[in-house]
């Protein structure tokens, strides 16, 4: 059986702007204190651009190949730790733009980042403590049990890419799911460690829809529902679909059906 080699163990809790390029691969979970991250792959694309002046950065789980260009900031709040690894099964494909791990002849793609719950955060960080304990014991069979950890952590790469038949629908279910537009586009691609340009075109083809316009369908389907069937007010019908007032709905729906929502709220009510 063939295991990761640990190079490097370590938590990171200082402010910190820094380019860098991965010399191997980087294993690492962000707790918090992420300002900014930019990440691209070893030829050049780009498969991360994150910024909490935007949008709140979620903690993350991620696996970035050697060659990786990552140019970051973290504040005072920093906490992150990266397991430096060699692993040769894992690498990145040119060709077809994402992380790969070989095995038995097979090319799994598997993604870069994977967003943790609290509950799964709180259990990740519990898994790199006991890594770093174990890795710094210096203790032959610490050594093998460290390795066989990682390995069960890089597990979740893989049970990420096989819960559906393909990354396309996997992610058309992460925008159905996100009925509070809490994640944007570019940040649901990055879960799945995929290029956002690449996958935008491949949903295309699928769909016969950009995604876009299909979170705008299904948005615009969720208000139409609870105007015709729920007693909830406007104001709460604008927070259940993510809006920030009652404007931002007003002008939504207007656009897209050329009435207000009281007007549609009543005309669905009277033909129920």
């Amino acid at each position: 059986m063939i295991t990761p080699k640990i190079l490097n163990v370590g938590v990171y809790r200082e402010a910190e702007k820094f380019v860098q390029i991965t010399p191997c691969i980087f294993l690492g979970v962000h707790i918090k204190g992420l300002v900014r991250c930019t990440t691209y792959y070893p030829d050049g694309s780009l498969f991360d651009d994150r910024d909490s002046k935007v949008k709140q950065i979620p903690p993350d789980l991620h696996l970035f190949p050697a060659g990786c260009r990552v140019d970051f900031e973290y504040g005072i709040d920093r906490e992150n730790w990266v397991i430096m690894l060699e692993f040769p099964a894992i690498c990145y494909d040119e060709t077809t733009h994402q992380l790969v791990w070989n095995h038995d002849g097979n090319r799994l793609p598997i993604p870069t980042r994977i967003i943790l719950t609290k509950a799964e955060l709180a259990e990740m960080k519990n898994i790199f403590v006991e890594l770093n304990e174990l890795y710094y014991s210096s203790l032959p069979q610490n050594l093998l049990i460290a390795e066989l950890l990682i390995l069960q952590i890089m597990q979740k790469f893989l049970c990420i890419s096989q819960r559906n038949d393909d990354i396309v629908e996997l992610f058309r279910k992460r925008l159905e799911s996100d009925r509070e537009w809490k994640y944007t586009i570019s940040e649901h691609c990055n879960a799945l460690g995929r290029n956002r340009d690449l996958l935008r075109k491949d949903f295309y083809t699928r769909y016969n829809i950009s995604p876009g316009e299909y979170r705008i369908q299904q948005r615009l389907r969720r208000i139409q529902h609870l105007l015709g069937y729920s007693n909830m007010t406007l104001k709460e019908i604008a927070y259940e679909v993510g809006m920030k007032n009652l404007s931002h709905l007003s002008c939504f729906v207007r656009e897209r059906c050329g009435k207000s929502p009281s007007e549609l709220a009543r005309e669905y009510r009277k033909n129920n």
